[in-house]
């Protein structure tokens, strides 16, 4: 009888955790696949969103289009997506920067220093999120390849 219940135990556990170890690889892939895929969306929609800032922020910048773009319904349902699948940090980021925006109401009567670190922080949160979780950079980092005078704005922190 002990032989039998050896004979149909041993095989039987291997069996189940086969099994087991199957559907949790499976449902491991699933959750990659999925991440991957938000990954993908979050780039595209951290970019659309970005866009009106690299214009204002370019050489020959169009602060009007910037502004008339932050305003376009497309933005707003990017905006909106964001809210949806952004991580929790960028999200705030963002708000914090819109917010600030909103409150100035046009772009010509912005503190450019304080839109300038808000903006940072907003790309260093992004920068996160897709994965550079222990990035040594900081927020004004993030924005030295794109201003030139930037080692001024940081001394006057």
């Amino acid at each position: 009888m002990i032989n039998f219940l050896n004979i149909i135990i041993g095989p039987s556990l291997m069996i189940i955790g086969g099994i087991v170890t199957w559907i949790i690889k499976s449902k491991i892939e699933e959750l990659q696949a999925i991440e991957k895929s938000l990954l993908d969306e979050r780039r595209k929609i951290y970019y659309d969103l970005l866009s009106p800032y690299i214009e204002i922020f370019a050489i020959e910048g169009n602060k009007e289009k910037a502004m008339k773009d932050m305003l376009s319904t497309e933005y707003r349902k990017t905006s909106f997506n964001l809210n949806l699948i952004g991580s929790d940090s960028v999200v705030n980021a963002y708000n914090e920067m819109m917010q600030y925006t909103f409150k100035t109401e046009k772009l010509e009567n912005t503190d450019p220093k304080q839109l300038m670190i808000l903006l940072a922080n907003f790309l260093l949160e992004i920068r996160k999120s897709l994965g550079n979780k222990k990035t040594t950079l900081n927020n004004i980092d993030m924005l030295k390849s794109m201003i030139k005078d930037i080692d001024k704005i940081e001394n006057t922190n």
